[in-house]
């Protein structure tokens, strides 16, 4: 039978410990970096508004099924706001999250800017567990969890960016609160919520009037898991079309297409899986449509890098 639950269990608990990505995935966050770094919001001349929804390892029942809606703007000079909340669903798990974020941005040079951020999160967790089926009766995890539970947490982020590149530190789940409301009574490091560090950069490179190359990579960590890194590149056409494709190490290959429509955009990725888990999956598919609104009449010039 192809089901997620068994592959979900073997991956994100081994020995009382989490070793697998917590956070929603995502194949297209260089169109929406505020998703991976709250001090995105207020780096752009316009309201952004982005709205996302991943299937992951399609063909395996209960596979992973994610929806992203976000929306930032900057607000003065120097300041920027923003928001998201996202839906996951992966076998009996559903997680639910909102995140409401502030950011500062400092001038330090006549084209380059530094930029700081906290947010808040609030994640709701429900557990069915009637999809649960323990090889062990008593088992003191399932019994100890709390089948719905609310947790707070805290994020920071710091970015740097030109008009032609960016570099952005973020870190999530600072609290490192413990997953599902696992009890005191139980092992405090069991099934606990690590802290995610992420380092995400590109760079614009105007090849022609018509053709724009922006490279781009990004480096995943958390505790208990290897390093993990994608390395991205998109080529984009009259400002209008592009193909990218991204590596991620020892996860995937996607392929990347979307357009520019006035001030809409819509993207497409697919994910080939080149884990184990191929052999049962047809792979992921990714779809995104963004709106951006500007804030102030600008003369055109070139786009954003998003």
């Amino acid at each position: 039978m192809k089901n997620i639950l068994k592959i979900f269990i073997t991956t994100c608990f081994i020995g009382g410990s989490v070793y697998a990505q917590q956070i929603p995935l995502t194949s297209q966050y260089m169109f929406n970096d505020y998703l991976l770094n709250p001090a995105a919001a207020g780096s752009t001349d316009s309201i952004n508004i982005s709205l996302s929804a991943r299937a992951q390892w399609t063909g395996l029942e209960g596979a992973p099924r994610t929806q992203f809606f976000s929306i930032d703007s900057k607000v003065g000079e120097k300041m920027g706001v923003g928001g998201y909340v996202y839906n996951d669903e992966t076998g009996p798990i559903s997680e639910r999250g909102i995140q409401l974020s502030y950011a500062y941005h400092l001038n330090v040079s006549d084209n380059a800017k530094l930029a700081f951020s906290l947010a808040g999160m609030m994640f709701f967790h429900d557990i069915n567990t009637a999809q649960l089926r323990p090889e062990e009766s008593g088992d003191d995890a399932l019994n100890n969890m709390k089948i719905n539970a609310v947790s707070p947490d805290v994020n920071f982020g710091m970015m740097f960016y030109t008009s032609k590149y960016r570099i952005g530190f973020s870190s999530s789940q600072l609290l490192e609160n413990n997953l599902y409301g696992v009890t005191a009574a139980a092992d405090n490091n069991l099934n606990k919520l690590a802290r995610h560090y992420y380092l995400f950069a590109d760079y614009k490179i105007e090849a022609s009037d018509k053709i724009t190359v922006v490279p781009s990579a990004l480096v995943k960590y958390l505790q208990g898991a290897p390093v993990q890194f994608d390395i991205n590149a998109r080529v984009i056409y009259d400002q209008k079309f592009w193909l990218g494709a991204s590596y991620r190490y020892n996860n995937a290959i996607v392929a990347l297409v979307g357009v520019n429509y006035k001030n809409f955009s819509f993207g497409y990725a697919y994910d080939y899986t080149t884990t184990e888990i191929r052999d049962f999956s047809t792979g992921g598919h990714e779809i995104f449509l963004s709106l951006r609104m500007p804030t102030k009449p600008t003369v055109r010039s070139a786009p954003s890098i998003n």
